[in-house]
C-alpha cells in the first residue's frame, strides 16, 4: 500500500512540474485549475499574514525609541485608542504619571478596525461628544457613559471645538438621502469639462440636545466672498479644501471679534478668518505654511498654526531625468509651530532649532497646544509621538503603549485639558 501511495505522489508531483513548465498540452483551463489547487497553501499562508496584520490604529515602536518625562506639573489630556476587544476607549489621562481620572468605552454602528475616535470633546458637565472620524454623526454620552443624544444628519471629521457661547463647532459632511456622507457635492467647469469634488461643511450644534443650529458649505462661503479661485490652487481636484480645523474666537480684539472662526483648509494651504454672523471672510491667510493643521488663537493679535511644512501630496524622487553629483540644496524641512502676528503680517517659527534637532515631522494631521508662554504640547501624529517642548528643552517625549508588543497606539488628536 505504501508503494502505491509513493507512486501516486510521484505522478502528482511530476504532473504539477510539467504543468508549470507548459509541457502537458492539456489546455489553459486544466493547467490553471491544477496550479490554483496546489497554490492553496500559499494562499492560506497569505491569508494568515493578512489576519496577523494590525489595523492602522497601531504604530510600530522603533527599537531605539527613548521616552523622556521631565514634567513637574500635572498635564491632563483627553485621548482615544483602540481596545483589545475591538471597541474604543476615551480617557482623561495625566501624562505626568499616566494616572487615569475618567474612562469611557464607546462604540458605534458599523465600526471597523481602522475607524478612529478623533478629537473627542469634553463638555463642562463632563459629558463626552465623539464620532468615528468621517463615518458617523456625533454621539453624546454622560460622564457615566449613558447616551444623551445623537446627531446623524452630518458626519464629523477632524476638528471639534467649543465656542464662546458653549456651542459645538464641527468640521462636517452632509448626509444624503441614502445615508452617505462623502459625496461629490461641488462642481467646477474647466474648458467646458465638469469636475466634481467633495464639499466640506461647517456645523454648529447645541451641546444639550444635539440640534443642528448652523450648517454652511465651504464652497458657498468662498463663492459669496469672491474666493472661488482657491479651487484652482489645490493639487487634489476631487478634495480641494480638506477642512481640518474650526477654531472659535472667545474674546474681541483689534483684529478679530468674539464668535469669529478660523478655518484651516489643508489642501490649498490657506486659513480663512470667517465671521458667521455676517457670512464674511474677514481675511485670507496664505503661507509660509503648507498642508497645515490646528490653528489656535493665542491672544488678541497672535495665532498659532501647526505647519506640517510639506507637499499636500506625498512626493518621491523622479527617475525620468539624470541627477548630477552637485545639486542646489534647499535644506531639510520639518514640521513647525508657526506664530502669526496680525497687523505686522509676520510669521515666526517657534523653537525652530529644537524641532529641527528632534526632527519632528508629520505629513498629515498634527496638533500644537500652548501650555504657557514658553511651553507647547505637540502631537507628531503619523509617528504617534507626543512631545512637550519648552525653550530649548524636551520635557516630554512618549508614545502610548498598546496591548500589541512592539507597537503603540496611533494618537487621534490629543486634547489638553486645564483640569480633569
Amino acid at each position: 500500500m505504501g508503494v502505491i501511495v509513493l507512486f501516486l505522489l510521484s505522478v502528482y508531483g511530476w504532473t504539477v512540474k510539467e504543468a508549470a513548465q507548459g509541457k502537458l498540452g492539456w489546455g489553459h483551463s486544466v493547467k490553471n485549475g491544477l496550479l490554483h489547487f496546489v497554490g492553496f497553501l500559499d494562499l492560506f499562508e497569505k491569508s494568515v499574514e493578512e489576519v496577523k496584520q494590525l489595523p492602522k490604529t497601531f504604530v510600530t515602536t522603533p527599537e531605539d525609541f527613548e521616552p523622556v518625562n521631565r514634567l513637574q506639573r500635572d498635564l491632563w489630556s483627553l485621548i482615544s485608542y483602540s481596545d483589545a476587544d475591538k471597541k474604543r476607549s476615551v480617557e482623561i489621562r495625566n501624562l505626568r504619571n499616566d494616572s487615569v481620572a475618567r474612562h469611557w468605552q464607546v462604540s458605534a454602528p458599523g465600526m471597523q478596525p481602522h475607524h478612529r475616535v478623533m478629537h473627542p470633546l469634553l463638555l463642562p458637565d463632563s459629558s463626552l461628544v465623539y464620532s468615528l472620524n468621517g463615518f458617523t454623526g456625533l454621539f453624546c454620552v454622560n460622564k457615566n457613559g449613558q447616551p444623551r443624544w445623537t446627531q446623524d444628519s452630518i458626519a464629523h471629521h477632524h476638528g471639534l471645538n467649543l465656542g464662546p457661547e458653549g456651542h459645538i463647532w464641527a468640521c462636517s459632511y452632509t448626509r444624503d438621502k441614502r445615508g452617505r456622507f462623502i459625496v461629490y457635492r461641488g462642481a467646477v467647469r474647466l474648458e467646458g469639462r465638469p469636475l466634481n469634488f467633495i464639499d466640506n461643511t461647517l456645523s454648529k450644534i447645541d451641546p444639550a440636545t444635539g440640534e443642528l443650529l448652523y450648517h454652511r458649505s465651504i464652497s458657498r462661503i468662498l463663492k459669496e466672498n469672491d474666493l472661488e479661485h482657491l479651487l484652482l490652487k489645490t493639487p487634489r481636484s476631487t478634495d480641494p479644501y480638506h477642512l481640518n480645523d474650526v477654531q472659535p474666537v472667545f474674546k474681541s480684539g483689534p483684529y478679530w471679534q468674539r464668535g469669529d472662526l478660523f478655518l484651516s483648509l489643508r489642501n490649498v494651504s490657506a486659513i480663512l478668518h470667517f465671521r458667521p454672523a455676517t457670512g464674511e471672510v474677514v481675511r485670507l491667510l496664505e503661507g509660509p505654511f503648507y498642508a497645515q493643521h490646528d490653528v489656535d488663537v493665542r491672544n488678541d493679535s497672535t495665532l498659532s498654526i501647526f505647519n506640517n511644512n510639506c507637499h499636500v501630496n506625498w512626493q518621491s524622487n523622479s527617475s525620468d531625468h539624470p541627477i548630477p553629483e552637485k545639486r542646489i540644496s534647499m535644506g531639510d524641512n520639518y514640521s513647525q509651530v508657526l506664530l502669526y502676528q496680525a497687523g505686522e503680517e509676520r510669521y515666526t517659527p517657534a523653537m525652530q532649532d529644537l524641532t529641527v534637532r528632534e526632527q519632528i515631522f508629520t505629513f498629515t494631521e498634527g496638533i500644537a497646544d500652548w501650555l504657557d508662554e514658553e511651553t507647547v504640547f505637540v502631537e507628531e501624529q503619523n509617528s504617534g509621538i507626543l512631545w512637550v517642548l519648552s525653550g530649548d528643552e524636551v520635557l516630554y517625549r512618549q508614545a502610548l503603549p498598546s496591548h500589541h508588543e512592539g507597537h503603540h497606539h496611533l494618537p487621534n488628536w490629543t486634547r489638553i485639558l486645564p483640569t480633569p
